[in-house]
């Protein structure tokens, strides 16, 4: 793959890709479960393309590990999971002056 590539990231700077990253996220994701095997999410490619955004690589990511969820490998789903709750994070929540006009 061309490591020449940029990502947009969150904040709307680029920087060049570093797949590292992914599979640093991948690792901590995949810590402790059973079935999930590192040459199997290494097969989980993704079409990088020059300024892709992180959060597509992101949720793209989270879309296969679901796709990878069966019968002899349910542990996919936490690896999903795990990874959803982290893109969750990273999206900027709703600003504390926005929220005391939000009703309940």
């Amino acid at each position: 793959m061309n490591q020449s590539l940029l990502v947009t990231k969150r904040d709307g700077t680029t920087e060049r890709i570093n797949l590292d990253k992914i599979h640093r996220v991948l690792d901590w994701a995949a810590e402790g479960l059973n079935n999930v095997s590192i040459s199997r999410r290494a097969a989980l490619h993704i079409q990088f393309y020059d300024g892709i955004k992180t959060a597509d690589i992101h949720e793209t990511i989270i879309k296969a590990a679901a796709d990878l969820i069966s019968r002899d490998a349910p542990d996919y789903q936490y690896l999903a999971a795990r990874l959803a709750i982290f893109h969750l994070r990273k999206k900027p929540s709703v600003s504390l002056s926005r929220r005391s006009t939000i009703t309940w």
